[in-house]
């Protein structure tokens, strides 16, 4: 199937919006403009053969630089030499004498020859050409649709990412001491968070497939990550009906974000189509200059899911604390209670006082002398209110088990902890 069908196949069979669909770079209308730039050439002498040969003997150039106005302003300026057919040399010959102008001042020192050496001789002369300049006149406001429709949507999206984090924040803060834990759905919401951070949906940190996701990986981990939510009866197990319509929306984000992804690589790859083509047709070696012209356009050159991904981590995600971010890198348990030695490194207390007992001096992460030196006074307060307030559950566990521990430590391994029980 041509790639012409295929595009407007994809834009009308994904769902996206109609004015996406009317922004979409129009392709087949640069395919037809692309045959009238190969009809002016061929008419002026230039077929792609004697195209090709000029540029590789450093005869010709084809420049593509913006100009005042910021638009792409295509240039092709050919030097007279005598391999040239006599038509090109009497055409150069003629358009140098009746046109000045078009004499081109800027390439007759800067040319090189195959050899690499600077050439002091004058005579390059530009072929006015009409067609190629309404090819990337049209291309060009096509891209910086595409730019403007990508902040429009960006803008959107950051909305909804900051309204969502609000009512995110209020179906998963922690209670207040001596308020039932039912009235909270924090654990839901660390889960959830917790599977989302592992399918790395729009970006892998993983050092074999480090990067950004192109969209296709990024559908297959979103439908992972959802697969893996609903397995786990998560979606079931909310306490507070904010919590399922907070969920929904969040899901409707990645699939906005998801849609925005496939609807700029598929933009992007009819671009780079037609540069191909533009380049087979014509032998003008767009392609190596035209990814630099266009720096200024985001469209092509970042990914859609760049930053909001960015904000929806800083603004949703991060809401609800991971444990893993609060662990001892000792025990592989939560940090409790969290000793914070002088070289600022954080572990537990029975960690700690292991080591002490041990009579080990160093850090175990950094190997500064800083162990023995620990006392109750390096327990960091703060943390502490921290981890009880946003980990209660992980806390009372590790507090337990330190009891027991410290019980066989003194009694034995026979030693049966008895809870504490006050009449």
């Amino acid at each position: 199937m041509k790639f012409g069908h295929a595009f407007k196949e994809a834009l009308q069979g994904d769902s996206y919006p109609q004015h996406w669909v009317e922004t979409a770079i129009p392709y087949r209308q640069l395919k037809k403009v692309l045959g009238e730039v190969r009809e002016e050439l061929i008419r002026k002498g230039y077929d792609p053969d004697t195209i090709h040969r000029l540029l590789a003997d450093h005869n010709a150039e084809y420049i593509l630089k913006a100009g005042d106005s910021r638009f792409l302003k295509p240039k092709l300026v050919v030097r007279p030499v005598p391999d040239l057919s006599q038509n090109i040399l009497a055409s150069l010959k003629e358009l140098a004498e009746s046109a000045p102008s078009l004499v081109d001042k800027e390439n007759e020192s800067a040319a090189l020859n195959p050899d690499g050496d600077q050439q002091r001789d004058s005579g390059w002369v530009k072929i006015p050409l009409n067609a190629d300049a309404q090819f990337f006149d049209i291309l060009q406001t096509d891209v910086d649709k595409l730019d403007e429709l990508q902040s429009q949507e960006q803008k959107s999206m950051n909305s909804e990412i900051a309204l969502l984090g609000d009512e995110i924040a209020g179906v998963a803060k922690p209670n207040a001491k001596f308020i039932k834990f039912s009235k909270t759905d924090l654990y839901r919401w660390r889960e959830i968070f917790e599977i989302y951070l592992a399918a790395q949906i729009f970006f892998s940190t993983t050092e074999v497939n480090s990067g950004a996701r192109c969209s296709e990986k990024a559908r297959k981990q979103l439908v992972w990550f959802q697969d893996e939510v609903n397995k786990r009866e998560l979606p079931h197990k909310f306490k507070l009906e904010s919590s399922a319509a907070a969920y929904s929306r969040f899901m409707a984000l990645n699939a906005t974000l998801l849609q925005n992804l496939q609807f700029q690589e598929l933009n992007q790859t009819a671009i780079v189509k037609i540069i191909k083509k533009f380049d087979k047709q014509t032998s003008l070696g767009v392609k190596s200059i035209f990814p630099e012209a266009m720096t200024s356009a985001s469209f092509i050159a970042d990914n859609v899911a760049k930053g909001i991904c960015a904000q929806l981590s800083q603004e949703v995600v991060t809401l609800v604390p991971q444990t893993v971010d609060y662990t001892c890198s000792i025990c592989l348990s939560i940090c409790w209670l969290p000793i914070r030695l002088h070289c600022n490194h954080l572990f537990c207390i029975r960690c700690v006082v292991k080591m002490q007992n041990r009579n080990k001096r160093t850090c175990p992460l950094c190997r500064a002398n800083t162990v023995l030196r620990a006392t109750t006074d390096n327990i960091d307060d703060n943390l502490v209110n921290f981890l009880e307030k946003w980990f209660p559950k992980e806390t009372k566990e590790k507090q337990l088990y330190n009891e027991i521990e410290r019980g066989k430590e003194l009694f034995g391994e026979g030693y049966v902890h008895q809870p504490c029980i006050i009449m």
